[in-house]
Formats: C-alpha cells, structure tokens, sequence
C-alpha cells in the first residue's frame, strides 16, 4: 500500500515579511551601534535597546554578538563579490587597468563598509566559528576569478585555489590596517604596487601549473 505524500503547510507569506523586517532592523540598529561604541564595548542589550526589541527576538535571528556583526558583514558580501567578478575580465591583464580597478572599486568598498569590516574583524579573533566563515568568504570570492583559474583542475586545483586566496588575503590584509585601522601609507604607491603584484599573480595563474 504506498503511502501518501505529506502535503507542505502553506507559507505564510506576511510573516516571511514580518521576519525579514525585523533581521534587517536589527542589522541596521547593530550598525548604528559597532559604529557608535566599536564592537567591544557593545552588547546585545545596547542592540536590543537600539532596536527597540527583546531578547528574545534578537536570539530568534542571530546566535550572540558574533553572529550578528557576521550577519551584517554578509549583507555587503554580493558586493563585493561583483569586486571580484569585474576582476576576471582583465585583459592580459593590463596593469593600468588593474589598477584602475583597484582605485575605483576596491579601495572604494573598504572605505565605504568600514563598520562592516571592522566588526567582523573583532568577531573573528573573539569566535574561531565566524573565522570559518570568513575564510569560506575568501574561497567564494576567489572563484569570482574563475577564468584564470581554468588551468588547475584535478591534483592542481587546491594549488590554484591556494594561490588565488593568498592574492586575496594580501589585499584585504593591507586594506584593513591601511584603510580602517588608520596605518598611514601613500596612496599612489600602494596602488602601484599593489597593481603590479595582482598583474603578476594572475598571469601565472593564467599560464596554469608549471
């Protein structure tokens, strides 16, 4: 005798909006607040407040502080996803054009997510969790730069990958303590160099393994 398939519940398509609503005032408010008082001396209190929430309803959407600070690091993700798709299209590459890249949209995103990148950065030391995250974070971005990655496949694709997150993790690395922890560097030296260095990474990620 079969059995009878189990019919889904009907979604309720007003509390779907009422749960978004509410994540993304929290998100907002969580912001306001890790720009006001920096993400140490935070609490989930002063977001709750903030919001003009409950507990509870905050521990219905994020696990702890960490979680909300990575939370709010994800919203801006798609962005800077798009970053590193408009990198695969480098002819070449060329390094004016790379670093034009450089100037115009990725020293732009870190300049104007600073809340955003400066809290995840506190949650990753506090939270080896969202540390886990962020690193899937840097995997995701690298396979934005698929094309030049055509060449590792098989034994060589770890290689390739690795190579391509190191380039990746130097960016970001450098951006961080210039950008949002205020360590004074020359803009046009940074630029050049750093174009310099993603012009000759990429090219030997283009060549493929030796």
């Amino acid at each position: 005798m079969s059995s009878v398939p189990a019919v889904a519940p009907p979604r309720n398509a007003f509390r779907e909006q009422q749960w978004r609503e509410a994540h993304e005032r929290y998100l907002d408010c969580a912001r306001r607040v890790f720009a006001a008082l920096g993400y140490p001396a935070a609490t989930v209190a002063d977001i709750v407040e903030a919001a003009n929430g409950s507990r509870a309803t905050f521990y219905a959407h994020f696990r702890d502080k960490a979680d909300i600070a990575a939370c709010l690091f994800e919203r801006v993700l798609p962005e800077e996803g798009g970053i590193y798709h408009l990198g695969a299209d480098f002819p070449g590459p060329a390094r004016e054009q790379v670093r034009a890249w450089l100037d115009k949209h990725v020293l732009q995103f870190w300049t104007r997510y600073a809340v955003e990148i400066e809290v995840v950065n506190h949650a990753m030391a506090a939270d080896p969790r969202i540390a886990a995250r962020h690193y899937q974070w840097i995997v995701d971005a690298v396979c934005r730069l698929e094309p030049y990655l055509a060449r590792w496949r098989g034994e060589h694709e770890e290689a390739g990958i690795t190579r391509a997150c190191l380039l990746v993790l130097q960016l970001e690395r450098l951006c961080y303590h210039w950008l949002i922890r205020g360590v004074r560097h020359n803009r046009e030296t940074v630029l050049d160099i750093l174009a310099e260095n993603w012009c000759r990474e990429l090219r030997v990620l283009a060549e493929g393994p030796s």
